[in-house]
Order: C-alpha cells, then sequence, then structure tokens
C-alpha cells in the first residue's frame, strides 16, 4: 500500500485552498469514524455471540437474532466477527472503505500475506480477491510441505514484530475477555437470586396482590442487571482501548529499543540487525534475571544451591562461546 501523503494547510493561501484542507480534513474523519465503528460492531456482535446473550433477549440462535433485531444476515455477522480474531485493527482501519466482506476473506490469508494483498483491496472485486486467497493458501500448502528446515529452528532465526505485536495483541484481548464473562457470569447470579427471592415473597400474598409484586420485582431487577451491563460494557470497552495501546506501546517499544540495541552494537539498519539486537537485548535481560535468582538463594542461606545455579549458567555460556568462535 503507497504511503499516504500528509497534507498541510499552505500559509496565506487562497480561500479555495482553504476550503478544500477542511474538506479533506472532514474526509479523513469520517474514514476513521467507519473504520471505528466496524471494529466495535464486530467486537460486540463477537461479544453477544460468546456470551449468548442473544437468548435471554428470546432468541433461540445468534442466526435469529442477527436477522430479526439487528437486521443483517448471519453470514454478514459473522463476517464482521471474521475481521475482528483474524485482520489485525491496524489493517483494517487503513481498509475500511474496502468493506467487511473484503476484509472477512483478508482474515483467510497469513499475516504476511494479508499485508501485501490489502493494499490492493480497493482495486480488485470480491471474486478476484477470492482467487487470490486460493492461489497463496495454495503456495503456502506447497511450501510447507518442501519446507526441509525444522520449524523450531527456524523460529529461531528469525523475529517478526508484527507477529509479537499480534500475539500481545491477543494475550491481552483474551484477558480481557476472560475477565469480562467472569463480571457477566457473577451478575446473571445475582439477577437469578434476585428473582428467585421476589418469587418467594410473591408466594406469601394472595394471588392476584403477588402476581402483581412478582411482575413490579422481576421488572426491577431486570433493569437493574440492564444497568449493571451497560456498566460493565462500559467500563470493559475502556479497559479494552487502554490496553490495546498499551500492547502497541509495548511493541513499539520494544522495537526502538532492538533499533537503539543494534546502533550500539554497530549493526547494519537492516530487519535482520534490529532482529539480532532484539534477541541480544533479550539474552541480556535472561541473564540478569538468573543471576538475581542466584543472589536472593545466596541472601536466603542456601548458598550451596546458589553456586551449582551459577556454575550451570557458566557452563552454558561457555558452550555459547565456544559455538561462536
Amino acid at each position: 500500500m503507497e504511503e499516504m501523503k500528509q497534507l498541510t494547510l499552505i500559509p496565506d493561501g487562497t480561500p479555495e485552498q482553504a476550503q478544500a484542507m477542511s474538506l479533506h480534513c472532514e474526509i479523513m474523519a469520517t474514514a476513521q469514524a467507519a473504520a471505528d465503528s466496524l471494529l466495535a460492531l464486530g467486537r460486540k456482535l463477537k461479544q453477544m455471540r460468546d456470551t449468548g446473550g442473544y437468548r435471554h433477549l428470546g432468541f433461540a440462535s445468534f442466526g435469529e437474532y442477527t436477522e430479526q433485531a439487528v437486521g443483517i444476515r448471519q453470514r454478514q455477522a459473522y463476517n464482521y466477527i471474521t475481521v475482528v480474531e483474524k485482520v489485525p485493527a491496524r489493517l483494517v482501519e487503513e481498509n475500511a472503505a474496502a468493506g467487511v466482506t473484503k476484509l472477512a476473506l483478508l482474515g483467510k490469508l497469513g499475516p504476511a500475506d494479508q499485508r501485501e494483498v490489502a493494499g490492493e483491496l480497493a482495486n480488485i472485486t470480491v471474486e478476484e480477491l477470492k482467487q487470490i486467497i486460493d492461489e497463496r493458501n495454495g503456495m503456502a500448502e506447497q511450501m510447507s510441505l518442501l519446507q526441509a528446515e525444522p520449524a523450531a529452528e527456524a523460529e529461531s532465526r528469525e523475529v517478526d514484530m508484527d507477529a509479537l505485536r499480534a500475539e500481545a495483541l491477543a494475550q491481552a484481548k483474551a484477558e480481557l475477555e476472560a475477565a469480562h464473562k467472569d463480571d457477566l457470569a457473577r451478575l446473571r447470579e445475582e439477577n437469578a437470586h434476585a428473582l428467585k427471592q421476589a418469587e418467594r415473597a410473591a408466594k406469601e400474598k394472595a394471588e392476584s396482590a403477588a402476581a402483581r409484586k412478582l411482575d413490579k420485582d422481576r421488572a426491577a431487577a431486570q433493569k437493574e442487571f440492564e444497568q449493571k451491563v451497560e456498566e460493565v460494557r462500559k467500563e470493559q470497552e475502556a479497559r479494552d482501548r487502554a490496553a490495546l495501546d498499551a500492547a502497541r506501546r509495548e511493541a513499539e517499544e520494544a522495537r526502538a529499543a532492538a533499533e537503539e540495541t543494534a546502533k550500539r552494537l554497530q549493526l547494519n539498519a537492516s530487519e535482520e540487525g534490529i532482529r539480532f539486537a532484539l534477541l541480544f537485548e533479550q539474552l541480556q535481560n535472561t541473564g540478569a534475571q538468573m543471576l538475581d535468582i542466584t543472589d536472593s538463594l545466596q541472601d536466603a542461606g542456601r548458598a550451596e544451591e546458589a553456586a551449582r545455579l551459577r556454575h550451570a549458567l557458566a557452563g552454558a555460556l561457555q558452550a555459547m562461546e565456544s559455538e561462536v568462535q
């Protein structure tokens, strides 16, 4: 995808230039809002599907809920969910104008192919995109059969920064979803308990009065439950944004640290040099942590155990040194 040109307002420009710049700013804001809306809808549809919330609204299936209550077909709803689950948010934001169908198809490709094909989404049809996906996946399958190098060894020599970012985002997302499910389960239990108490109280009164009281208590309990769910939803959205922002910053900081280490080691500013620098930083940090463990054992009076660990670490480093030489 070609790099976007950054437009700036020309000092002392003509009124037409100023008007065009204002329109451009509105277009960019609308494009960002469309991307945000696509991601937000996908996350909320996924939450409704995963939690089974549609059943509490009287629908037997998720597809019935999307078609009758939301107004979109089940396949389209699953397209939104696929985009959220399998396409990085950055690619979605950059290509929101291509539409959810193309973005969902993009999720069938691996990360590297996604980045390469994303730049062509606006210029190809859905059928052409399907053909590209079939060709790419076919080539990937052939390559996997011809690959002679063990996967573990290949992974030890490559550090895919995009994969690191995706892993960090996925981990943060999984942790947040787990916490959110626990909150919803607790609220459902509280709601069920409140309803049972209301029913027991209603049975002690006359039939007509009991029915009125039960309906009132159920409505109040349902309203309170809906309010709590809304509060949890808003808090979860805030935590989601904060966690995703933190994950992005952490990935960017790791990249910047690797580049700085590459400069300090006088390595070339290539992708291989940056990968080497990142692994070098990890090796130093791991060694420091291992020494901290031995120091803790020494301070705790476990000198013999600390000495064994130091001896093992020294042996590993000497073995590594002999391989390097």
